[in-house]
């Protein structure tokens, strides 16, 4: 090996040390006089320097949460990434979906955020359920409110155009009670004693 190409090989290990360092390296540049060997060592660490820095780009611009960026194509080292971007970008989807009232979405990539996510979902789920319930339930409860004016005498009660109903017919246009009717104990008393009596007087005569 020529000392060029010594000089080319110490060019390239400095520059490994400085990736292991985490910081940004160029291309080693590959002079005429080198030995054909070690010029293809350095031009496919230089292909690989090249991949490296798209993969960092790619990871960098995913980790600030921009998920409109392109994967590099036909990069080996972000593959995983491509992944992990692909996987994001249909959990915004979802979270779009669930805006809109679709909760049957579901996440099962992202371990203990996943159920975090699910159980999110679900509570959202419910929530809506109730409310909706709720909702019916107003809608079909009519409430008598205010005062009612109703007649000292014959019990009938005064609507707002100054007509007046029975009191069986009024609640039951005003609310959802029905009817069922009956007899009280002094009302049968009374009835009893008034029917003992009419039939007394009948056989009297």
């Amino acid at each position: 090996m020529n000392q060029a190409g010594q000089q080319l090989l110490a060019a390239v290990r400095e520059q490994i040390e400085h990736l292991i360092a985490g910081e940004n390296v160029p291309a080693v540049a590959v002079p005429e006089d080198c030995d054909a060997d070690v010029t293809g060592l350095v031009e496919t660490f230089n292909k690989y320097l090249a991949q490296l820095n798209d993969a960092k780009a790619f990871i960098i611009a995913l980790a600030n949460g921009n998920l409109d960026v392109t994967p590099p194509p036909r990069n080996q080292i972000s593959a995983p990434y491509k992944q992990l971007h692909s996987s994001l970008q249909h959990l915004t989807w979802q979270t779009r979906q669930i805006a809109h009232g679709d909760y049957e979405q579901r996440v099962h990539f992202l371990g203990g955020f996943s159920q975090s996510f699910n159980s999110m979902v679900e509570a959202l789920a419910e929530k809506e359920r109730t409310e909706a319930e709720l909702k019916d339930a107003r809608n079909q409860v009519q409430q008598l409110e205010g005062i009612i004016p109703i007649c000292m005498y014959c019990k009938q009660i005064r609507d707002d155009k100054e007509s007046w109903h029975r009191v069986e017919d009024y609640i039951s246009k005003h609310s959802q009670a029905q009817f069922s009717h009956g007899i009280c104990p002094t009302c049968f008393d009374k009835t009893m004693k008034d029917h003992d009596l009419k039939k007394s007087e009948s056989s009297r005569l």
